[in-house]
């Protein structure tokens, strides 16, 4: 293989990969918007009182993310109606897949830098003198809203303002946050937003996630701590009063803060199931969680069962003509075209029958076999085989051609993908 051939094998890949992760990610991202829609209705309704049931709601965006290639979109009318308009876009304006693809890096590398910034900014804090913890406490000068910060690292920030009689209940806080795993919620999230990012409706719908995550830590925090509601929330008020209309750290959302710079109502609001608040059954907890992860497997594997797969063998040859340069026909039943591991078995007489303009041709006439697809329309590496028009002509049985392989390293590289 010579440089250029590399090159232009790499080009023709990296423009499959764009076109076939723009068009699967589309679909993905227009599920969610139903689903969002869903997560929305439910938590202001239905799951309004419950604070648990309102956090597990969200797990339902995971199963978003395998929806690409389900057989609905291109098999049933409702789907057609509703998703190919997306397909077909791809499909004539590959430029669409291409800034499609763009926004989706440039985003993921502004919520890097967004990351990396408050992690820097972080090691050069103080350490807290008192051993409060058993994750790293930092020190921050001025008036900011504690938070904690780092997936696999975690670090707790506390202001200096603090009085001490609010520290502990701040530090239990925020190891609530990193015992329950919500930094690691809300990385999937921002890993959602850029695969997904088409749909507005899940940047704004960050902000309620991180809501139902601070009144799940709140109930967690005050039963494990044995904090009394009035106590937790007047440090929780204090807290908002200190830090109203103050701007916070850049990056800080990368976080999750004790007392962030949400509105008014919604502190009221969170407040109030603050002082509502009542003892909760662990045990209840926990089949409840239990049964949330059983729920989100079983849909991904029942929307693996109903997509297609990773690659599908295609069932039909093609018959092309060089001379023309366009397609004579397609073998869908082995009529006319068989083959095996070496050759290519054609029948010239059912040929001359379903294409009789093949006599007037001059030039090759092409065959391809086998081959895989990985949506309707995309994928690649047939097998080919060709004969001269003449000796199709000639012949009235069955004649046998070398089979190439249509599988190189590129094709290998997306049947697999």
């Amino acid at each position: 293989m010579s440089f250029q051939e590399f090159l232009h094998g790499l080009y023709e890949f990296l423009h499959f990969v764009c076109v076939y992760y723009a068009t699967i990610l589309g679909f993905c991202a227009l599920m969610s918007v139903i689903v969002i829609g869903i997560i929305m209705l439910l938590r202001s309704i239905l799951l309004s009182k419950s604070i648990f049931g309102k956090a597990a709601l969200w797990a339902l965006m995971i199963p978003c993310l395998f929806c690409g290639k389900l057989h609905f979109y291109v098999e049933t009318k409702l789907g057609v109606k509703l998703f190919y308009w997306w397909y077909a876009l791809c499909g004539k304006w590959q430029i669409i897949s291409l800034i499609y693809i763009l926004i989706g890096i440039s985003l993921a590398i502004w919520l890097i830098i967004r990351r990396r910034k408050l992690h820097r900014l972080v090691r050069k804090l103080d350490d807290y003198k008192e051993d409060m913890s058993r994750f790293s406490i930092k020190v921050i000068d001025g008036d900011v809203s504690s938070f904690c910060t780092g997936c696999i690292r975690p670090v707790i920030v506390i202001s200096n303002r603090l009085e001490k009689t609010q520290i502990q209940t701040v530090i239990k806080h925020e190891e609530t946050h990193i015992m329950l795993g919500h930094l690691w919620i809300q990385l999937l999230w921002e890993a959602i937003r850029i695969l997904l990012w088409p749909n507005v409706f899940l940047h704004i719908g960050e902000r309620y996630l991180k809501r139902d995550l601070e009144d799940v830590c709140d109930a967690v925090t005050m039963q494990r701590n044995d904090i009394g509601a009035i106590e937790y929330g007047e440090v929780l008020l204090d807290n908002a009063k200190r830090l109203s209309g103050i701007r916070g750290i850049s990056g800080a959302r990368s976080g999750l803060s004790f007392s962030w710079d949400d509105n008014y109502k919604v502190l009221k609001k969170r407040l109030g199931r603050i002082t509502e608040h009542r003892k909760y059954n662990r045990r209840l907890i926990a089949a409840g969680m239990f049964l949330s992860i059983v729920l989100v497997i079983s849909m991904i594997v029942g929307i693996k069962n109903v997509s297609y797969a990773r690659y599908n063998p295609m069932d039909i040859s093609g018959i092309y003509s060089e001379e023309k340069m366009e397609i004579l026909a397609y073998d869908r039943d082995e009529s006319i075209v068989t083959y095996d591991d070496e050759f290519i078995f054609i029948d010239c007489t059912e040929l001359k029958r379903r294409c009789p303009e093949i006599l007037n041709e001059e030039k090759d006439i092409y065959f391809t076999v086998g081959g895989y697809y990985k949506f309707p329309g995309m994928g690649g590496g047939s097998d080919i085989g060709w004969v001269s028009a003449k000796t199709i002509a000639d012949n009235d049985g069955v004649i046998k051609i070398e089979k190439y392989s249509g599988i190189d390293f590129w094709t290998g590289i997306i049947k697999w993908m």
